[in-house]
């Protein structure tokens, strides 16, 4: 069997020099806050390093 050719068509154009300007500001900012957020101690832990959580008094009572 021939391999098999997929056609892709690109949809971009040339940024003008504000939209250029517009997309270098929020990647900055973007790089700024997770930079900030990873040193932030309030900031929520990383997945598989969540606190365990108790279940609730609520649902203890009701499968007993």
């Amino acid at each position: 069997m021939p391999p098999t050719s997929i056609e892709r068509k690109r949809h971009y154009h040339t940024l003008s020099e504000q939209e250029t300007d517009g997309v270098v500001d929020a990647v900055a900012d973007l790089i700024v806050n997770f930079l900030k957020g990873s040193r932030d101690p309030e900031r929520r832990p990383k997945r598989g390093q969540e606190p365990r959580r108790e279940p609730d008094a609520a649902l203890q009572h009701e499968s007993r």
